[in-house]
């Protein structure tokens, strides 16, 4: 049905059922990330004309398909993330202020609702994390730990009105 090329992937979208294409997201084309952010909703990708309505009794429901998606998961050890990052930074062996610095950078060059993994093996990251998004009021949306490596999913939130 189409392709999506990402900054770090590049996706191919097939169609469940043999049809003819009949209508397409034209706002996926300015807002591709609206694929991760509402998939079921907003960022439908293709209406299909279908061929042969038999094909539509193997697809199953949605219910049905996230439980077998998260027994994969599970089974394959795949942790997912509250967020798709359009950003990550990835600093081991560094203080998390230094790390944070960067990450400010980054964040001063970036429209608000910018999504960044960043990946910290600094012990002191879960109290400096907490600090900097009571000190900035971006959002950590995610934590995850791995061993002594920390994953945080960290989102820009908009500026408050009066805030310079």
């Amino acid at each position: 049905m189409g392709t999506m090329e990402g900054s770090r992937h590049f996706d191919v979208f097939r169609s469940p059922v043999a049809g003819t294409l009949s209508a397409v997201n034209e706002r996926l084309t300015e807002e591709p990330g609206l694929l991760n952010k509402d998939p079921y909703g907003e960022a439908w990708f293709a209406e299909i004309r279908v061929k042969d309505n038999d094909e539509l009794g193997a697809l199953g429901r949605l219910p049905q398909a996230e439980h077998r998606i998260a027994e994969l998961l599970k089974e394959r050890r795949v942790h997912c993330f509250a967020a798709y990052p359009d950003f990550e930074i990835f600093d081991t062996g560094v203080e998390c202020q230094a790390v944070l610095a960067k990450l400010n950078e980054l964040l001063e060059r970036s429209t608000p609702g910018t999504v960044v993994h960043l990946v910290s093996d600094d012990s002191s990251a879960e109290i400096e994390m907490q600090r900097w998004s009571d000190q900035t009021g971006n959002s950590v949306l995610d934590v995850q730990k791995e061993g002594r490596i920390f994953h945080y999913i960290v989102r820009k939130e908009p500026s408050k009105a009066g805030e310079v």
